[in-house]
């Protein structure tokens, strides 16, 4: 099904899903739901992925943390529907308990990348306080985003919360930073 996901034959996998597996007597499983899921949303078939998602609630088969990413990165991040990813995650993902740093991150990125920094830190600070645990991957999605906006200041606010929570910077925060002192640097030598 990947194979023809791939190649944009979305069609055709959707028919192995549906008919050909069952003729077959085999019954697809989480792993197989996620792998459709993404293909579809790759090829920008947001309500396609998530009909094969219902269908897959309908079938008996939970969801998994990888499952809530995937539709998180493809409402987020492929297709930018910021609101309705929003209601997935107040509705579906924060009821259901199966959430990890994984799927924070994935949210993170998404908000990041189109222009919501401030709903991003929202987002963080919000995990944080409800007692999630953010991990250092997921403080450095929004570390590098304010870098790229050249918030210093921010950035190192992020850095000072995420030590109160408990997680230390690493190789890759430090480097985020780098960067950002570099780009300051090169700004006020092209004054």
């Amino acid at each position: 099904m990947c194979g023809l996901l791939t190649q944009g034959r979305a069609e055709e996998a959707l028919d192995v899903l549906d008919r050909v597996m069952p003729e077959n007597g085999l019954k697809p499983i989480v792993v197989t739901y996620n792998a459709v899921m993404r293909g579809l949303f790759k090829l920008r078939k947001g309500v396609d992925a998530m009909c094969v998602f219902d269908q897959m609630a309908k079938a008996g088969v939970s969801a998994d943390n990888t499952t809530y990413a995937i539709i998180i990165d493809g409402y987020l991040c492929l297709t930018g529907q910021v609101d309705t990813a929003k209601r997935f995650w107040d509705d579906v993902i924060w009821p259901s308990g199966r959430h990890d740093a994984y799927v924070y991150s994935a949210f993170l990125k998404g908000l990041c990348r189109f222009g919501s920094l401030s709903d991003a830190c929202h987002f963080l600070y919000e995990l944080a306080d409800s007692g999630a645990v953010p991990n250092v991957v997921c403080y450095n999605i929004v570390i590098d985003e304010c870098s790229r906006s050249g918030l210093r200041r921010e950035a190192y606010q992020i850095i000072e919360e995420m030590r109160k929570n408990g997680q230390a910077p690493d190789a890759v925060t430090w480097r985020i930073l780098d960067k950002l002192h570099d780009s300051r640097a090169l700004a006020v030598e092209g004054e």
